[in-house]
């Protein structure tokens, strides 16, 4: 009997739990075009493609239908800005995520609320097992990506500034300063040089 080839970017679930299905690959992180947004690339860097792993099984639930799982696993390799130094760092990505199927979205929001160890999806139409691995990498960026202890920083920013380096007014006359000084302080003292002619 020929085995059953199941489509990464249209996975029917139900039937990938019924057989216990495995599937794994990689995906080039420049066609993760959401989570590549995010990233930075060091010019001699060639970015490695992320992996990922996913099986399929169902739980026996007593009088009632099997229930429909999938573990995810996924690794990446990533570059992020430091938001303490500014420079590149690199950061290995994990995921490792249990999946559990219903049979529809109003099924799964209310679960999904009450259950901390698994995520819950409805069945509904084909997963596409592509962009599920591209959010979960998505949601294990950190929130602000910071070096654990940043490297030096760069010789002109850490340099101290010495006095050479701060601008400083040209040389000016001195009496024209003092000049210019006095008639800030005194608007009027100009009048005392006119000379009012003597009336007749």
């Amino acid at each position: 009997m020929k085995p059953v080839v199941f489509n990464p970017r249209r996975l029917e679930m139900a039937a990938f739990a019924k057989v216990q299905a495995e599937l794994h690959g990689s995906v080039p992180l420049v066609d993760m075009l959401r989570l590549a947004e995010g990233l930075v690339s060091p010019a001699d860097e060639v970015p490695a493609p992320a992996h990922w792993q996913a099986s399929g099984s169902q739980r026996q639930v007593l009088g009632g239908v099997p229930e429909v799982r999938m573990r995810l696993q996924a690794q990446a390799r990533v570059w992020l800005t430091c938001q303490r130094c500014l420079g590149p760092m690199d950061l290995e990505l994990s995921v490792d995520r249990v999946f559990r199927f219903v049979r529809n979205e109003d099924e799964a929001a209310q679960l999904d609320e009450t259950t901390d160890d698994e995520d819950v999806l409805a069945l509904g139409r084909p997963l596409d097992l592509l962009s599920l691995v591209e959010d979960e990498l998505i949601m294990a960026l950190p929130i602000v990506p910071r070096h654990e202890t940043c490297p030096a920083p760069l010789a002109a920013l850490a340099a101290p500034q010495t006095t050479a380096d701060v601008d400083t007014p040209p040389p000016c006359d001195q009496h024209s300063a003092e000049s210019e000084e006095a008639g800030a302080r005194h608007p009027f003292a100009v009048l005392k040089n006119l000379k009012i002619p003597p009336r007749s």
